[in-house]
């Protein structure tokens, strides 16, 4: 019986081993940048956190997190670097993705600057959406709802999430929960 249970504690811990191995590729493109914003309270910083996460650089999961004052998580959004950079998957003969292209991408990610939900475009009373001189906008609101939040002038984040898209959040007063005021692009 003790024969037996050596044994099961020496698979698992080769189990164990094996995991640790085959998680350790992950490691390869581990890089992030941080940027503090006051965007939900003017008194205490909130922090952007961009992070890639892969077997290398090219093939990285990025993300983009929002995070209070306090630590408590905000916004998360994930992609990867190609679709924020050239749209889609990598071309053909792509050059590798170095770390310092990586590290710069970050740190671009993570600079965004607070502006105010009232120089968001007007939604006409006759229009399908709010319009602007040079991006197509959308919103996940009725008409009534986004012109009340742009109304209100709110503080405004803004990030790419594609390589032709950005969405802009703001904190929703009644829920006090950030939610996406407007996407735009062309």
């Amino acid at each position: 019986m003790r024969r037996y249970a050596v044994a099961i504690a020496a698979l698992l811990l080769s189990a164990c081993g094996q995991s640790d191995t085959a998680d350790a590729p992950q490691a390869a493109c581990a890089r992030s940048a941080t940027q503090e914003v006051a965007w939900t309270s003017p008194d205490t910083p909130d922090v952007i956190t961009t992070t890639s996460q892969g077997p290398n650089c090219g093939q990285a999961i990025v993300t983009f997190v929002a995070r209070n004052g306090a630590g408590d998580p905000l916004w998360v959004f994930a992609s990867t670097y190609y679709d924020l950079t050239v749209g889609g998957v990598a071309p053909e003969g792509a050059p590798p993705v170095t770390g310092e292209q990586m590290d710069t991408f970050l740190a671009s990610w993570a600079d965004v600057t607070v502006s105010r939900s009232g120089a968001l475009p007007e939604w006409r009373l006759d229009d399908a959406a709010p319009s602007g001189p040079t991006f197509a906008y959308s919103t996940p609101f009725e008409r009534e709802t986004y012109e009340m939040l742009r109304a209100r002038d709110l503080p405004m984040i803004c990030y790419a999430a594609a390589v032709e898209a950005t969405h802009c959040l703001v904190i929703d007063p009644a829920s006090r929960a950030p939610t996406m005021i407007v996407a735009y692009g062309p």
